[in-house]
């Protein structure tokens, strides 16, 4: 025999089944003895508990409690001989209640514990901050919150809050709105709000840790509900509580309350939707500061909202759309090169212009209306044959022109509309070959157009 029992061999000389040479070595070893009392301390404290049976739900979240317990270790003042009872109560699929003291019936227990599998956490990869709203924060661990702008490095271990951030990595993409949190137990820890994911993603909502797959999906969280939107890929949801897992394959929609069994979560219709979009690194920081409020942005077709917020966007040449509140859209190309901001700013409105420039003389202008009326035959062609058609049109419209400094018309209007749009359209394009004489300075002028059709 060894120089000391087993445990086992101790709960047999405790419950009274040992044969004669377990008792014989105990009555000659002091440690054995001692090991024998804690036994038999631990059968009368179980013997005297009443068992109760709980669904399968609640004895899995008692479970993984009596496991995390045991796995973190207890605290001290807790007897030796109780850190041995916890694994196989949790075991025994009871959940025990303690009951005045006395003695029953002692009831043989499993000797090995059920090991509750977790998945381990990923640490948070820095990312790159390529669209941000202008009320995005974050808080580091001195507590102070700063402004996160586009272009900046977010690492783990911080908490951020804004109506939209944008965050990218080499193999993910993240945009959030709301309250979240980088690192900890998960890759994102969501508060109140919303983040889309696409790419190797692992967030955590409440007690439930959502690992995507080769995925595009998003989660919602509001106060005591969460959804899940599965676009693609496949996300892996693990209560932490009660160590259920399911899975969600997309396209699919997943609801669910705080406090409900996963298994008990809502399926409903998916609306499609699209992942965030990493751009190509080295990102290029955008500059918008030269933009009135409310400008709206469009970049190579993807709108990005309305201004103030900061953007980083990948190099190379890019069509951009920029429409302020009341004015028309203006576009360009830029070409953006890596590592260089750019300053996007936008162009002089051409009725700015006009005002500024300044009045020609009288004999500039007076040569320019004589170049009109002699012309006058060019511009009649365009509406004559209507009127021929129409012999009791009559009234007046107005050629607006806008003249460059050397006399050449810049843009044609026609204001009214008493012809057919084949003549106005013909007035257009026909004012635009007018040759006229230098003004000396942009100008825009008035051509009344008198229809008569009784004369010729």
């Amino acid at each position: 025999m060894s120089a000391h029992l087993t445990d086992e061999q101790r709960d047999e000389v405790a419950r009274g089944r040992s044969d004669a040479t377990l008792e014989a070595h105990v009555a000659a070893c002091a440690e054995c003895r001692a090991g024998v009392a804690d036994a038999k301390g631990r059968l009368k404290l179980l013997g005297g508990l009443t068992p109760y049976t709980l669904n399968d739900m609640a004895f899995r979240r008692v479970e993984a409690r009596l496991m995390e317990q045991v796995e973190e270790g207890l605290p001290s003042p807790w007897p030796a001989w109780l850190k041995v009872a916890l694994p196989l109560v949790a075991a025994a699929a009871v959940l025990v209640v303690v009951a005045p003291w006395k003695q029953e019936p002692t009831v043989d227990l499993p000797a090995a514990p059920v090991a509750v599998v977790r998945p381990a956490p990923k640490a948070f990869t820095p990312m790159v901050a390529t669209f941000a709203s202008a009320d995005a924060r974050r808080r580091g661990a001195d507590g102070a919150w700063s402004p996160v702008r586009a272009g900046e490095d977010v690492t783990g271990g911080v908490a951020l809050s804004a109506s939209r951030v944008v965050l990218s990595a080499s193999q993910l993409t993240l945009a959030a709105e709301g309250d979240f949190a980088t690192g900890g137990q998960a890759q994102v820890v969501l508060g109140a709000g919303a983040l889309t994911a696409n790419g190797e993603a692992e967030v955590l909502a409440g007690t439930r840790r959502l690992t995507g797959v080769e995925s595009i999906f998003r989660v919602e969280r509001t106060a005591a509900e969460v959804v899940l939107d599965v676009a693609s890929g496949e996300v892996l949801v693990f209560d932490e509580s009660s160590a259920q897992r399911r899975s969600v394959k997309g396209p699919a929609r997943l609801r669910w309350a705080d406090g409900t069994a996963l298994d008990q979560g809502v399926s409903e219709t998916l609306v499609a939707f699209e992942g965030p979009k990493a751009p190509k690194a080295p990102v290029v920081t955008l500059d918008l500061s030269g933009l009135p409020d409310g400008t709206q942005v469009s970049i190579d077709g993807q709108g990005f909202g309305e201004t103030p917020f900061t953007l980083a966007f990948e190099p190379g040449r890019h069509r951009v759309a920029l429409t302020p509140r009341g004015q028309p859209t203006q576009e360009r190309f830029i070409d953006l090169v890596g590592g260089a901001p750019f300053l996007l700013g936008l162009a002089p409105m051409e009725s700015d212009r006009d005002v500024e420039a300044p009045e020609p003389d009288a004999a500039a202008l007076a040569r320019v209306l004589e170049d009109l009326r002699r012309q006058t035959p060019k511009l009649r062609a365009c509406y004559e044959k209507w009127l021929k058609a129409n012999p009791s049109a009559s009234g007046q419209i107005d050629l607006v022109l806008v003249v460059t400094a050397k006399g050449a018309v810049k843009r044609a209007q026609v204001k009214g509309d008493p012809i057919s749009p084949e003549s106005a359209a013909c007035l257009k394009t026909t004012a635009k070959s007018l040759v006229l004489s230098p003004l000396g300075s942009e100008q825009e002028l008035e051509v009344p157009l008198v229809l008569t059709p009784g004369k010729r």
